[in-house]
């Protein structure tokens, strides 16, 4: 390698301390020349004029952020989530609600009234429109894919198995109640809980729009950075009175005022979008889930019944599911205490007790055909066989009032949910177009008094 000899360490350090001496100076003469700007009148107002254009700057972005977060989560779950809540919902419902008739409509052998394959159909098209919507909408979410699949592979078998069952049942084929079994069973091990699955992970995405949608972290960000803001300019316009022993600076009066108005809209908007979406989910999507899984814990133990009664005795799983399904509606703080809270707080007691009513009915009925049941009475005008159609009917109307009283907290959510949406209208353009006019008013008042100097 080639070296110049007469290039050493030394002459390196002595080529390298002028430039760092004239870096040095440059800064220090920056310094000086920052200095002796802040020492005059004019000087001082620029900095002023820099403070208030930062502040504005920080108070708009802030402040439309913490808007935005409330209003987005305000409108996602009025439009999507709990839309999509629903959809779930009528899944697992529907799906539920097929295996209970076709195994109600079966119990009697031969075919099953036309009304409750009419029900039957309806269900398998209700929960083919909820699957197609969520695997449109919500096929994206965490493993709700592999959910989705589960149930658009399976659905075609499971009614295949149902079409056999019926085709034996009605050649009097003792062997159709075990396809109907096997379908019973495809639906309560894969199915329903596939269906359970994509309800949970709706749920948990409306959980978490409320939480946004309600945090105080927005509104407390919000009055702090207008507070922060409104302070900024107070002390600018006290700072301007002060040198220029004037007392109005009309320009930035009109930019306090500006942002003192829309900063107290913006509170008044957070704090009505943040009551509304508590409303909507205390009176509206609450009462959806409980009223939900009692519907579906109400199928399901419709379809235990049918099922034990079809097996004729031989079958140990469904009556431990249907007593299972029992404690959960009734023990202590069970579905059907909390539907009663519920009812209490938005005024619907008296479809509350209705409930109860019909509830204590079908109770009464089940426990007798269990009994009968288990005495091994299932034929004749008395029978198990003969009783069951009445349970049936009773599980229907509890049904029916249970979609009606749903229909009604749905109908509260959306009002809610509206209000909430409505509440932060305008506040979207309002908080950049006031912060650029305030901004702009106080830079031209500050270089009103600048100009004075020159």
């Amino acid at each position: 390698m080639w070296v110049d000899e007469n290039l050493t360490l030394e002459g390196v350090g002595t080529a390298v301390a002028p430039a760092r001496s004239r870096r040095r100076g440059a800064a220090a003469g920056a310094a000086g020349w920052v200095r002796d700007r802040l020492a005059t009148t004019p000087g001082r107002l620029v900095l002023v004029q820099i403070l208030v254009v930062v502040g504005a700057v920080c108070f708009g972005a802030i402040a439309t952020g913490a808007e935005q977060s409330r209003e987005r989560a305000a409108k996602s779950a009025r439009s999507q989530t709990e839309r999509l809540l629903v959809q779930a919902k009528n899944l697992y419902t529907a799906l539920s609600d097929a295996n209970a008739t076709v195994a109600t409509g079966l119990l009697s052998g031969g075919l099953e009234t036309a009304a409750k394959r009419r029900r039957y159909l309806n269900d398998l098209a209700v929960a083919s429109g909820a699957l197609s919507t969520l695997t449109r909408e919500a096929g994206a979410a965490a493993n709700a894919p592999a959910a989705l699949g589960t149930i658009a592979d399976q659905l075609p078998t499971y009614s295949g198995l149902i079409e056999t069952a019926r085709a034996n049942n009605r050649l009097g084929f003792p062997i159709g109640a075990a396809y109907l079994r096997q379908a019973a069973l495809l639906m309560t091990s894969s199915l329903l809980p596939a269906a359970d699955h994509l309800y949970t992970i709706e749920s948990e995405r409306l959980n978490g729009d409320y939480h946004t949608g309600t945090a105080t972290s927005a509104l407390v960000t919000f009055v702090a950075v207008s507070a922060v803001a409104l302070i900024l300019l107070l002390l600018a316009q006290w700072y301007v009175t002060r040198i220029s022993r004037r007392i109005l600076n009309i320009p930035m009066a009109v930019a306090t005022v500006a942002l003192a108005a829309v900063s107290v809209w913006g509170i008044v908007g957070l704090l009505g979008a943040q009551n509304s979406l508590e409303t909507a989910q205390r009176n509206g999507s609450d009462p959806v889930e409980a009223l939900s899984a009692t519907t579906v814990l109400l199928s399901r133990a419709q379809g235990d019944l049918s099922l034990t009664l079809v097996n004729r005795g031989t079958d140990v799983t469904d009556p431990l599911d249907f007593n299972a399904v029992k404690r959960v509606l009734e023990r202590p703080g069970g579905l059907i205490a909390e539907i009663s809270a519920l009812a209490g707080r938005t005024g619907t007691t008296a479809a509350a007790h209705t409930f109860d009513t019909e509830y204590a009915a079908y109770q009464a009925k089940a426990d007798q055909l269990t009994g009968l049941e288990n005495g091994g009475q299932l034929t004749g005008a008395t029978g198990a066989i003969a009783l069951a159609p009445q349970a049936s009917a009773i599980s229907e109307q509890l049904s029916h009032d249970l979609a009606e009283q749903i229909d009604a907290a749905q109908g509260r959510f959306r009002r809610a949910a509206a209000d909430a949406t409505s509440s932060l209208t305008g506040l979207a353009f309002a908080i950049p177009l006031v912060t650029a006019l305030a901004a702009v008013l106080a830079l031209v008042g500050l270089r009103q008094r600048i100009n004075e100097y020159r």
